[in-house]
């Protein structure tokens, strides 16, 4: 890999002061440092970056939180080009380069002493009367909430055209194997090796005498279909990135993409071993 693409969250990087020691370390290893015109828009401008600067990069290395991450994910997938993530947030799953590692990091990227992982996506299809009305792609998750009125939702759930449950509950995280240790976690959810490929879908907050997730193989489909009594606007969120309003009768559709997202991998540590320092040595913002 040759040429690096660097995306950074100025928000996070004050005085783009890891910045510049990234550019200098692909400098000094012989890299050519790709870098977007810089715009006014913050965090939220990331998605153009991306796109500016995607047909010269063979790597894109993402300075932020995994917010950043994902949104910088969601554009680099479509060109193929795999993804690092520097830690500038608090937990960093998919950003898992710390500060303190940046040259060791490049110095490996430069020696080969790397992986690349390719992790399972999923596809979300909003049908309203019946026929389709929006549909998007998401590394992480496809949340089902209710909207600002504190009414429950009542969510019938199918894997394959057979029912598994209706839940009364605030809503429905489907996660991939990569958003284990995300939403779905806090809402109850399990960890899994991101590497797998399966689909979770975990209720949120239901009121049943149960609250487990379950998991579907990576060749079923969910559909998730809102009661028709339902009068007020319910949210579907992808990937926390993409929001559309749905109400009563409409239905999503959940299964796996095609699609991959690419992450770069330096440390070989055991991801559960991962997983269980990043909470006991949390920071915070």
């Amino acid at each position: 890999m040759k040429n690096i693409g660097i995306i950074t969250n100025r928000e996070k990087d004050i005085g783009l002061k890891y910045t510049n020691q990234l550019i200098e370390s692909v400098k000094r290893h012989g890299g050519q440092v790709i870098l977007p015109t810089p715009n006014s828009s913050g965090k939220e401008g990331i998605d153009d970056e991306v796109n500016e600067i995607c047909a010269s990069c063979d790597l894109i290395i993402c300075l932020g939180g995994d917010g950043t991450f994902l949104k910088a994910a969601r554009a680099a997938y479509l060109y193929n080009i795999p993804m690092l993530g520097i830690n500038l947030g608090s937990m960093g799953f998919l950003t898992d380069i710390e500060k303190g590692e940046i040259d060791k990091a490049v110095e490996n990227i430069f020696s080969g002493n790397y992986k690349i992982e390719e992790r399972m996506m999923i596809s979300s299809k909003i049908y309203k009367g019946g026929k389709l009305f929006a549909e998007d792609e998401a590394i992480n998750d496809v949340v089902i909430s209710r909207g600002g009125i504190q009414r429950i939702l009542h969510l019938s759930t199918f894997i394959d055209d057979n029912f598994i449950e209706m839940f009364p509950c605030d809503g429905i995280v489907l996660a991939t194997p990569t958003g284990s240790t995300a939403y779905s976690l806090s809402a109850g959810g399990p960890i899994v090796d991101p590497t797998s490929n399966l689909i979770i879908v975990t209720p949120i907050c239901p009121h049943i005498l149960y609250s487990s997730s379950f998991i579907a193989k990576e060749e079923q489909i969910i559909k998730v279909c809102v009661a028709d009594g339902f009068e007020h606007t319910a949210l579907v969120n992808v990937d926390g990135q993409k929001l559309y309003e749905i109400s009563g009768g409409d239905y999503l559709v959940i299964e796996k993409t095609n699609s991959k997202v690419k992450i770069l991998k330096i440390d070989s540590k055991n991801f559960f071993t991962i997983v269980r320092n990043k909470f006991y040595d949390r920071k915070e913002d």
